[in-house]
């Protein structure tokens, strides 16, 4: 291992949503299953949120309105889903990650991160397979794990080793294994961005690798140099420590359809109670709220804002939630919608930190 390289190990959990109702009902195990936006009743009316292996292989898919899964699957076994749930299932997760001791950066409520250090691949490897032990016989989830000399890599690996997988790419292989990947498999490249190196002849990663760095820079500012390192081998990422990225929250769907915005706003002030309740049980700060209107159509828009400190203030977290709720009422009839804080930090004195 090159002397400035370190190992990162990215652990994902499988199909997450589903795979912890299969843990609360054992008997859909191996079963097709889907988990969507609707109550049981209504559940033709919503859309998957998620679904396991068994769902996959017969076409369902997440964002899938549910009445079409049902179409492909009459037989599909169907839950609704239930955040509250997911939220503790995931900090009992993370929990195990972190007890690892190694510097650990949660990324998702289903996706973690951890700086390994100078650890040797066989030791590497055996912590993987101790943890995934770990996940399945105490909280029986399954989850894949990726192994490599840097952030970006151990995730691409971990990816490709789905599902219930373990994976390991050592440093003398990460270039022939980036090389005939298309660019948009890099950390940060996306559909924009590819059109535009597309104009430069550079479709694949080993393309990218060989592109002149300066016209690089010149196109795309910093992250043209960073392309450029990734591409080549080089994952300067680090793993950032963070107390808490998860989130508490509340939605609700509307007995019927509505574009009043005074009906709105009443449903946001009862649900942001219930989320303020939530916070202070669990003792946090927040330092962003987020909120989402789903529509008639069940397409949703989201919007977030981000504070410059920490706050528990109910009253904050409510103006900036009406606020940013009101443009995206009007145009269609709202159905559901819900508000979130996020970016939690336990109370330990002071809120700006």
């Amino acid at each position: 291992m090159g002397a400035e390289m370190r190992l990162f190990l990215h652990i994902d959990m499988d199909y997450f949503y589903a795979a912890c109702e299969e843990a609360r009902h054992p008997e859909l195990k191996g079963k097709p299953l889907a988990v969507g936006t609707s109550t049981v009743e209504n559940k033709l009316k919503g859309v998957v949120q998620t679904c396991n292996y068994e769902a996959r292989k017969l076409g369902i898919h997440s964002a899938m309105p549910t009445a079409m899964a049902f179409k492909l699957c009459p037989t599909l076994n169907y839950m609704p889903d239930d955040w509250e749930h997911y939220l503790e299932v995931s900090r009992r997760v993370m929990d195990a990650v972190k007890a690892e001791g190694f510097k650990t950066e949660v990324i998702s409520v289903d996706e973690a991160v951890m700086d390994l250090g100078d650890i040797e691949y066989g030791k590497a490897e055996e912590l993987g397979r101790l943890l995934k032990g770990r996940i399945n016989t105490e909280l029986k989830l399954p989850c894949t794990i990726g192994i490599s000399v840097g952030k970006s890599y151990a995730k691409m690996v971990c990816d490709i080793s789905k599902p219930n997988g373990l994976g390991v790419l050592k440093e003398e292989d990460v270039k022939g294994f980036l090389k005939d990947k298309e660019v948009t498999k890099l950390l940060g490249i996306g559909e924009k961005t590819a059109e535009r190196l597309k104009e430069m002849k550079v479709t694949t990663i080993g393309e990218l690798a060989k592109a002149n760095p300066l016209s690089l820079e010149n196109k795309f500012g910093s992250f043209g140099k960073d392309m450029y390192l990734l591409a080549n081998g080089i994952d300067n990422g680090k793993v950032v420590e963070n107390a808490e990225t998860l989130s508490i929250g509340r939605e609700r769907t509307f007995d019927k359809e509505t574009k009043d915005m005074d009906e709105v706003a009443h449903m946001l002030k009862a649900l942001a109670k219930e989320v303020m309740a939530e916070v202070n049980k669990q003792g946090y700060w927040f330092k962003g709220v987020s909120v989402k209107a789903r529509y008639s159509d069940f397409t949703e828009k989201l919007k977030n804002r981000k504070f410059a400190n920490y706050t528990d203030s109910e009253s904050i977290m409510l103006s900036s939630g009406i606020e940013m709720i009101r443009p995206l009422i009007g145009e269609k009839a709202v159905r559901k919608v819900g508000i979130r804080v996020y970016e939690l930090n336990p109370k330990k004195g002071q809120k700006s930190l």
